[in-house]
């Protein structure tokens, strides 16, 4: 199992805090699994694969990219970038 979890605005606009998936090879292969469980929860959302796509992405609480590769019992943490102004 791999565990998800969202932070900053991805969790505000999905609604979700938290979930799992019985596997993935790569960081990306969780991203259309995103978008489907977030279309569930909220019809309306408006967060699309390009605003994932974006993200910060921590494997375990190390930095990595969107092609890191992903085993059993991974804790991968998707955070919205920060804008300000």
């Amino acid at each position: 199992m791999i565990k998800i979890k969202l932070f900053g605005l991805f969790r505000l606009d999905t609604g979700i805090k938290e979930l799992t998936v019985d596997s993935a090879e790569h960081v990306k292969d969780l991203y259309p699994v995103l978008m489907r469980e977030a279309k569930k929860l909220n019809p309306k959302t408006k967060i699309t694969a390009k605003d994932i796509d974006g993200c910060i992405v921590l494997v375990n609480g190390k930095q990595k990219t969107k092609s890191a590769g992903l085993k059993d019992g991974d804790e991968v943490m998707l955070m919205s970038p920060v804008c300000g102004g």
